[in-house]
């Protein structure tokens, strides 16, 4: 009784030590993504559809239909105006987030009308036609409208300085170039258009920034009621952080009463929505802008980021690649990554170690970095994929090559990815032997029914990291994920 009673007080000791706001964070996105799809569901909505899109595709959500109806809008003028400029840098971020081509949406190149726009002085034109010199938030979106679609920056030096010189002395940002006082969204903005450009934390305009931002922190995690905060002014200033790989509910951005995500969640609603002041009345850009928020959070990384790293693609993989588009969905579903040098290497042949992160990546399976196993000799507990290959393990998936190695160096063979997946896809029943085959032939078979075999399968060949894409592309179908 007494070790039951430990165990217990163990447990409550391990969860209370862990900050309130991430554990909320993770429980309450269901919640709020009902109230968004409620609202744009609703016969008299009647708002732009691009912003709730990217909320909702950054909390895994598929937005099909609603990318749908927003395309008729812009083909038939609706909610958008074809000569204001940040119309057509909000539709672009929409049409990427819901996987749609923004280069032919609506009847409209959008990202070759944003890249004409773009002004000799480096700066996106107020207007579409390149007109205007004043919106700071017509360059911003213009930047992270060619971002979020791939596109490199055009004159991107000249678009750094441009942004740079209209940086106010305190170090914030305004929506217009001749207003005296800095706002605090915009400035959140501004990070993200730095992070776009390239730059990092330590670059003295962003740390200039970064300090304007912390002049304005109040004790309880929230910015200054005279900054014109809300939820709208936090969620952009945690993407804009995160983009930088700074974590909001860090100790920098911590003050005694709560970090910058606990005071995002104070406008959180009982029913999971948010309002515009805390306690208010539910508020349905308070509630989508929060949800795009929450959802960097929980990922640990800016959906305009996820969507950057899927659209921009690989220096050895063009977009007529035969695997371009399972890699890059893969990819966005943080399933498979690239190399630093930014190639994918797709002939490359895939380790026993790789495909058991890219399995329990594919199932959503959460590893966890202080949950290791012992179990092989050859994987010890400092080894980088000790934790997927013990999930892969403990769900059956994949085996050692005997009882105490796991091989985790060796490339996969064809017949091993086969086997894997049939067992993913709770299949192991129907894939046993019959005489004389040999030991892999029932899972191929199953795996041909299902289609998960790529083009020249050879079952004692090692698979290729092209060859894993499709495959696991195929196996997300067939399991409905």
């Amino acid at each position: 009784m007494k070790k039951v009673l430990c165990l217990v007080l163990l447990f409550i000791m391990f969860f209370s030590m862990l900050p309130a706001p991430l554990l909320a964070t993770t429980q309450d996105l269901s919640s709020t993504v009902r109230h968004v799809r409620q609202a744009v569901g609703a016969s008299n909505f009647s708002e732009r559809l691009d912003w709730p899109i990217l909320a909702l595709v950054g909390a895994g959500e598929k937005v099909d239909s609603l990318i749908r109806i927003r395309e008729q809008q812009v083909r038939r003028g609706e909610l958008f105006d074809a000569r204001r400029s940040t119309d057509y840098h909000r539709t672009i971020v929409g049409a990427v987030a819901a996987g749609v081509n923004p280069r032919n949406f609506g009847g409209y190149n959008l990202v070759q009308k944003v890249k004409d726009s773009q002004r000799e002085s480096g700066k996106f034109g107020d207007l579409i036609s390149g007109e205007g010199e004043n919106l700071v938030n017509a360059h911003i979106w213009g930047i992270l409208s060619l971002y979020v679609a791939g596109e490199p920056i055009p004159n991107r030096f000249r678009a750094l300085s441009w942004l740079v010189n209209n940086q106010k002395e305190d170090g914030g940002f305004s929506v217009e170039t001749g207003m005296s006082s800095s706002d605090v969204d915009m400035t959140g903005m501004a990070l993200m258009a730095f992070a776009a450009l390239g730059l990092d934390a330590d670059h003295p305009a962003v740390r200039k920034a970064l300090n304007y931002l912390k002049s304005q922190q109040q004790d309880n995690g929230d910015f200054s009621p005279w900054s014109s905060s809300g939820p709208e002014s936090i969620a952009q200033v945690i993407h804009g952080l995160i983009m930088l790989d700074i974590d909001p509910a860090g100790r920098e951005w911590t003050r005694k009463g709560g970090s910058l995500v606990s005071a995002l969640l104070r406008y959180r609603r009982a029913d999971g929505s948010f309002s515009r002041r805390p306690g208010g009345e539910m508020d349905f850009i308070s509630t989508y802008q929060a949800l795009a928020a929450l959802g960097d959070v929980n990922r640990g990384e800016s959906i305009y980021t996820l969507l950057h790293r899927k659209n921009a693609g690989f220096t050895d993989l063009p977009p007529n690649h035969s695997a371009f588009a399972d890699v890059s969905e893969l990819v966005f579903r943080q399933v498979l990554s690239g190399y630093p040098d930014g190639t994918f290497r797709p002939q490359n042949p895939v380790r026993r170690d790789e495909f058991a992160k890219m399995i329990v990546a594919a199932l959503g399976k959460s590893p966890g970095s202080n949950l290791t196993t012992t179990r092989f000799a050859d994987v010890p507990p400092s080894h980088w994929a000790n934790p997927y290959i013990r999930v892969a393990v403990e769900h059956n998936l994949i085996r050692g090559k005997d009882k105490n190695l796991f091989a985790p160096a060796d490339n996969i063979s064809g017949a091993e990815v086969m086997t894997i997946l049939v067992r993913a896809l709770g299949e192991e029943e129907r894939t046993v032997a019959k005489p004389g085959e040999a030991w892999y032939a029932g899972s191929v078979r199953v795996a041909r029914e299902k289609g998960l075999l790529y083009g020249g399968f050879d079952a004692a060949r090692p698979a290729t990291r092209a060859q894993c894409a499709y495959s696991l592309m195929r196996f997300l179908e067939q399991s409905g994920s």
